[in-house]
């Protein structure tokens, strides 16, 4: 019975007591919020009722058109259920008042075509940010990124809130100012215990 000694060993690790105590936090939270946690773009994908096959778009705010980056990310994240998306998206919304939103926007071709695939899904009733083509993106051709080692650092930590990028902590905090900081924070938390939507 090797594998309950090793069970046992790993059970006594607070690390992974932590690693479960919040994917059991997350599950509850889940489940107190009802099927709306997941909707579409949700992790397991987009929830369609049945026999819904025809589906209404949804137009995206127009980029310049004076929308805060707060507009933006809500904008995106509609139908979004998944906590660490939302709190993504949020980030990338709060920061330098939607930089990065903008830009995925704004250079959506580009972008599109240096990860050979759209980094804003369109295929539910509303867009959302594509994390896996934005982790492909930062692995593969980050050249395309071209930005300040700040807003790099608050794109990996958006990333890998959606565990689409590993982040080397030390780094962060050494490029990042007060207010990006405080706003990582923010993140880190709606991630871990929700929004109290």
């Amino acid at each position: 019975m090797e594998w309950m000694d090793t069970v046992r060993e790993l059970a006594g690790d607070p690390l992974v007591r932590l690693l479960v105590g919040e994917g059991v936090r997350g599950i509850a939270r889940r489940v107190r919020r009802g099927p709306k946690a997941t909707a579409a773009h949700s992790e397991a994908g987009p929830a369609n009722a049945a026999g819904a096959t025809e589906r209404t778009e949804t137009p995206m705010m127009a980029v310049t058109d004076g929308t805060t980056g707060k507009q933006l990310a809500e904008d995106l994240l509609r139908g979004v259920g998944n906590e660490g998306m939302r709190a993504a998206t949020r980030l990338l919304g709060a920061h330098q008042d939607g930089f990065w939103l903008r830009r995925l926007l704004e250079e959506e071709t580009e972008l599109s075509a240096a990860a050979d695939k759209p980094v804003i899904d369109r295929s539910g009733s509303h867009p959302s940010v594509d994390w896996d083509m934005i982790g492909l993106l930062m692995i593969s051709r980050p050249g395309a990124l071209k930005c300040s080692s700040s807003e790099m650092a608050v794109l990996e930590i958006a990333a890998s809130l959606v565990s689409r990028c590993a982040v080397q902590l030390g780094e962060v905090v050494r490029v990042v100012n007060e207010k990006e900081l405080r706003l990582i924070l923010r993140a880190l938390e709606e991630t871990a215990y929700g929004d109290g939507r």
